[in-house]
């Protein structure tokens, strides 16, 4: 089997070692590459860390058997190539999303109280305690796009705050609803009336760029945007546009259109911005059961077994989900 990018933890190398040869690739290794060692390797397990798995590298071993994403966003997968080769392809659903959500409040206090700067300055010799003012978290109006796991757990980290929560999640049923939250119907409601906008979905056509120039220039010139889904949700140009016109006040941004970025000064240069190098979900905690998680997937399918379907990302491919 290969993994593409460095070793996951111990743990989980360690679960696999004892059924398969494991070999690693460089990160983000080019999808012709991969598909080479793949083909001439006849790898039977992909388990995905960084790069593209793009069809070509689905279709390059005739043995492969299972395909595990080291996490939860499959946007770097072609699921629809997989599916078509009834290729299951399985996901960390439990791993991460703690960290998330925790991440997520990193950010938000980062540019509430401008801890990155204010380090910065220290650091350089300066005390801007004379005229700093931060702001509080305290009362404001939170406004969460997509409510799954890591949507629910910012309103439960944020519940001390006396946040008001307003949701938008076209997906949502209406028994998940919970009583301390508010969910508008309209994604334009939130965007008006949120001090703080944090985006939870997953990347696909509908959510491409469902953060865009007419977005943010419905938000107010106060509010914050807050990105640890994925880079492509927003638009990265109209964004920094949007920092450099004041049409919103600052974002925490971990996940970027292409990473690593080549243009990162522009985003950086634009406004007030907390910027990290899609981190959101790796703790030691979350590392630990990343790797023990995407392990056990494989090696569900190396024995022949039906996976849960909570990790699943293609249930088609098995009968009698």
């Amino acid at each position: 089997m290969v993994i593409t990018g460095p070793p996951i933890a111990e743990k989980g190398e360690k679960l696999l070692s004892n059924t398969c040869n494991i070999e690693h690739t460089k990160p983000y290794l080019e999808p012709s590459k991969l598909a080479k060692k793949l083909r001439n390797e006849k790898v039977d397990a992909l388990l995905v860390r960084m790069g593209k798995i793009t069809r070509e590298v689905i279709k390059a071993s005739p043995n492969l058997k299972v395909i595990a994403k080291h996490g939860t966003g499959v946007d770097n997968i072609d699921v629809g190539a997989a599916t078509e080769l009834k290729i299951p392809v399985l996901i960390a659903a439990l791993a991460n999303y703690e960290s998330v959500a925790e991440h997520t409040l990193g950010l938000m206090f980062a540019l509430a109280k401008d801890i990155p700067k204010l380090d910065n300055r220290i650091r350089e010799g300066y005390w801007d305690k004379p005229d700093y003012r931060g702001i509080e978290l305290f009362k404001k109006t939170l406004g969460l796009i997509g409510f799954g796991r890591i949507g629910r757990c910012v309103r439960e980290l944020i519940a001390s705050l006396q946040m008001k929560v307003l949701v938008y999640d076209p997906f949502l049923k209406s028994n998940e609803i919970l009583p301390d939250v508010t969910r508008v119907e309209k994604l334009e409601e939130l965007l008006k009336s949120a001090d703080i906008i944090s985006l939870h979905c997953n990347l696909t056509e509908q959510t491409r760029h469902l953060i865009d120039e007419n977005e943010l220039k419905l938000m107010k010139k106060t509010a914050w945007l807050i990105n640890t889904s994925r880079g492509e949700v927003v638009n990265e140009e109209a964004l920094i546009a949007a920092l450099k016109e004041g049409e919103i006040a600052a974002a925490g941004i971990d996940t970027f259109y292409k990473e690593p970025p080549k243009c990162i000064n522009l985003l950086s240069n634009a406004g007030k911005t907390v910027l990290t190098p899609h981190i959101a979900g790796i703790t030691e905690e979350s590392f630990e059961r990343m790797g023990v998680d995407s392990a056990k997937n494989i090696l569900t399918i190396l024995e022949g077994k039906k996976p849960d379907r909570e990790y699943v990302v293609n249930p088609e491919v098995f009968k009698g989900y």
